[in-house]
């Protein structure tokens, strides 16, 4: 079976892990009620969340670089249809995702209140619509995700395909 190029392998992993630590802050920020213990978690988060855009978009350039891998053999139509809208899904929303992280960060004065280093200037982000679509995109994006899990555990566990091979940074000859 033919395998992701290493560096993409690589990306897909590091970009999961980073993700997952993106969401864990972001859900300690909106649990903490204390404003200046805010202030050193805030710029962690915007570093993954960087990171994480940045890394999405390295991985799509080289997955044009190094081509995409044919659908699995004997996959229905459907199914390859899915699993295609699945994967653009994925990618649009690890792109929107910190878009909308940086447009909240530069429109709502949480920037500046960081750049002043002044917790009495912490906006209250949830009065912000950008918040709530930022707090929706993380949902959806978990949702993708755990889909996307599921539907490459099935592969592994139920038909035996061994897809998940296809995206392991170790490689194998077929």
């Amino acid at each position: 079976m033919k395998q992701f190029s290493a560096r993409i392998a690589v990306a897909h992993w590091l970009t999961l892990l980073l993700f997952i630590a993106a969401v864990y802050l972001g859900h300690t920020l909106d649990e903490i009620e204390v404003a200046k213990d805010k202030m050193s978690l805030y710029p962690a988060h915007f570093i993954i969340g960087d990171l994480v855009l940045i890394l999405t978009l390295i991985r799509a350039y080289f997955l044009r670089k190094d081509g995409k891998l044919p659908p699995i053999e004997g996959g229905s139509a459907i199914a390859n249809k899915v699993a295609t809208s699945t994967h653009h899904l994925l990618y649009l929303l690890l792109i929107a995702l910190p878009v909308t992280g940086i447009i909240m960060i530069t429109t709502t004065g949480l920037l500046e209140a960081l750049r002043l280093n002044d917790p009495s200037k912490l906006p209250d982000l949830e009065k912000f619509t950008i918040h709530e679509v930022h707090g929706t995109l993380v949902t959806i994006l978990v949702l993708t995700i755990g889909l996307h899990a599921l539907a490459a555990l099935y592969h592994q566990f139920i038909l035996k395909d061994n897809l998940i091979r296809r995206m392991a940074i170790k490689r194998f000859k077929d």
